[in-house]
């Protein structure tokens, strides 16, 4: 039942919708196809109502020839509103001046407002008959009968309030307010403190030119805006066209102009920038390559005889066996020992015996470089970054393993890149030695023959340590 009542209440609303807008309809068509034509007494009533300073619009009174001429020609007889609209927009046109064109917009403002005081016109006719949008009908209603009632500002903001296209208000006439805002409306329509009213607009530069346009027919002064502005517009078109030319003139001359910096920059940096790279440019390409066969080329004329002696000697050649003894050559003493253990244990018996890195059977050229000595030398190298650690290490193993140097250069002594020892270590000694100063760095063990005679019971250690 609820969504029933609500369907027909809509339906209600919306036939009464159609109804009114049939009747807004009709009254449109009937205003349209009435035409209303203002006459002359209309626009001398106006400007009663207006209640205009002549004296001071026309300084005065030296320019009001020149203002009774822009009124009556401006002001036509038998004229319709619509026309009298274009003839504003016109005026608006010719005017330069920002306040002769205010004064216009003010004039035709005020024109509107007398249409719905005396003329009995709605918001919704004047609209119509002057084509202009309600809204501003309204608006420009409204703030004139402000400023005549100021007390009544609440009732004519609601009276001029146009909400929708069907709102009441566009059909509300004068006689329906004047009631409220008394006779002072109807008799005078403007101010004491509207200065357009006496704004002396004749002094203005583009006045004259104003009335004299204005006295010409109006399809004329359409003729010649129609003119103004089709020229103007070529005009523009003309220049627009001048503008892009340029500005295509221009960006081509940037384009070319960075395109040939670019290059010259490329050129510069591969001048500058060298590659290593073959170079096969400096060939004489014109030359080539031409096989010659020197003995293709030469003709040997040999006589019987000396064939007969060539290959006499050539069999004599092919049977001759030459043997060539082979030589070789001593082979290197020095044995790379892998650890302290690859030392003989007892090296008493070891001076006597044969090592294992000698010959079993010599002959040849090696018996002639085989050394007399059977004493066996070590050269201990090592590497280390603090060679005067190492140093300080080995100096006491001297005095407990009974250790003498070999010659007049101290144990120890600083040289070039590192320290020397060149020392006498007893044989029974020697493992023991070895494997104590091993492990101070990282060491490589070289065996060797011993060159000369040396002490018995001792065998000669050379320590060299490089510092890193």
């Amino acid at each position: 039942m609820p969504f029933m009542a609500l369907f027909i209440i809509i339906r209600m609303y919306s036939d009464s919708s159609q109804d009114r807008q049939k009747v807004t309809c009709s009254e449109e068509a009937g205003i349209a196809g009435n035409t209303m034509k203002l006459q002359r007494t209309d626009f001398e009533q106006f400007k009663n109502w207006l209640d205009l300073d002549i004296n001071s619009i026309a300084w005065e009174g030296r320019y009001a020839d020149s203002f009774s001429g822009f009124w009556n020609s401006f002001f036509k007889d038998e004229i319709g509103p619509r026309e009298l609209g274009e003839r504003f927009d016109y005026a608006k046109k010719i005017a330069k001046s920002g306040p002769l064109i205010s004064w216009l917009s003010w004039l035709y403002e005020k024109f509107i407002v007398y249409c719905f005081i005396h003329l009995d016109l709605s918001v919704r006719e004047i609209s119509l008959k002057f084509d202009l949008q309600e809204r501003y009908v309204a608006t420009i209603l409204r703030d004139h009968f402000i400023k005549v009632s100021p007390v009544h500002e609440d009732l004519i903001n609601d009276k001029f309030q146009i909400s929708n296209v069907n709102s009441d208000n566009l059909f509300l006439k004068y006689a329906d307010i004047e009631e409220h805002l008394g006779a002072d409306a109807k008799t005078r329509g403007t101010f004491d403190d509207d200065i357009l009213a006496n704004m002396e607009v004749t002094l203005y530069p583009d006045w004259p030119n104003l009335v004299k346009e204005l006295r010409k027919d109006i399809l004329s002064l359409k003729m010649d805006f129609e003119n103004l502005r089709r020229k103007a517009s070529f005009k523009k078109q003309v220049k627009f066209i001048q503008e892009v030319i340029i500005l295509l003139l221009i960006l081509s001359l940037i384009v070319f102009a960075l395109k040939n910096t670019n290059k010259w920059y490329e050129d510069y940096l591969v001048n500058k920038i060298t590659l290593f790279e073959p170079n096969f440019f400096w060939l004489d390409k014109s030359l080539t390559y031409q096989e010659q066969d020197i003995l293709a080329k030469q003709q040997i004329d040999l006589s019987n005889k000396e064939l007969d002696e060539l290959e006499r000697l050539e069999a004599q050649s092919l049977f001759t066996d030459e043997r060539t003894e082979t030589r070789y050559d001593p082979e290197s003493d020095v044995v790379v020992l892998d650890s302290v253990e690859n030392v003989p244990k007892t090296f008493s018996e070891a001076e006597t015996e044969q090592s294992e890195f000698e010959e079993n059977k010599k002959g040849g050229y090696r018996d002639s470089s085989y050394a007399v000595s059977n004493k066996k030398a070590y050269r201990i190298l090592m590497a280390s970054v603090d060679p005067e650690a190492i140093r300080t290490q080995i100096i006491p193993l001297m005095e407990k393993f009974g250790i003498t140097q070999v010659d007049n250069v101290k144990p120890g002594t600083k040289i070039p890149g590192g320290l020397y020892f060149n020392l006498r270590v007893p044989s029974k000694n020697l493992k023991d030695f070895m494997t104590k100063v091993s492990t101070y760095a990282e060491a490589t063990i070289f065996e060797s023959r011993s060159e000369g005679a040396d002490t018995a019971g001792k065998n000669r250690v050379f320590i060299w340590v490089k510092g890193i």
